[in-house]
């Protein structure tokens, strides 16, 4: 992602928010905890905003192909998808994201809302989970990480033109 990409919100996103993004989804999707960790390491409030606005914005294209293929997603796939993909969260974390991904799966925001209120680090692990437990849904774990890396290179030549 160029250093003058917006998110989300208007603001600029940096590519080491990208990179941090990137990271964690695919640190979740290969199951690797010690990735997950690393990822949000040291991460600061405006570190966080950034990562969080590229993570909404990955959410929100997963969502919207989950929606274009009409692929139905059952509450016990997601639950189980859930449970598989938050074994790499941080302990800390791990409850808190397996209890706001049931409630996401079964329809109640107030509970999903409340799962992770009041924490900034664990909306980015919920965010980071939902996103790697649609993908995993949509494609499988292979050819999921495959789409991350495509989506990767892609990021990372916006902003900059091509060769003439």
């Amino acid at each position: 992602m160029s250093d003058g990409q917006r998110g989300a919100d208007g603001r600029e996103v940096s590519a080491a928010a990208a990179d941090r993004a990137l990271g964690v989804v695919r640190g979740y999707a290969a199951r690797d905890a010690a990735a997950v960790t690393r990822a949000l390491a040291r991460v600061g409030e405006a570190e966080r905003q950034q990562t969080y606005a590229v993570l909404g914005g990955l959410l929100r294209s997963t969502l919207a192909l989950v929606e274009l293929t009409g692929r139905e997603l059952r509450t016990g796939e997601v639950v189980r998808l859930a449970d598989e993909v938050a074994a790499a969260a941080p302990t800390a974390y791990e409850f808190t994201v397996t209890q706001a991904v049931r409630a996401w799966a079964s329809g109640d925001r107030e509970a999903f809302r409340s799962a992770h209120a009041d924490d900034p680090l664990g909306d980015l692990h919920v965010t980071a989970v939902l996103v790697v437990l649609l993908g995993l849904a949509l494609w499988g774990r292979e050819t999921f990480l495959d789409t991350l890396r495509a989506y990767e290179e892609v990021t990372r030549t916006l902003g900059v033109p091509p060769d003439a």
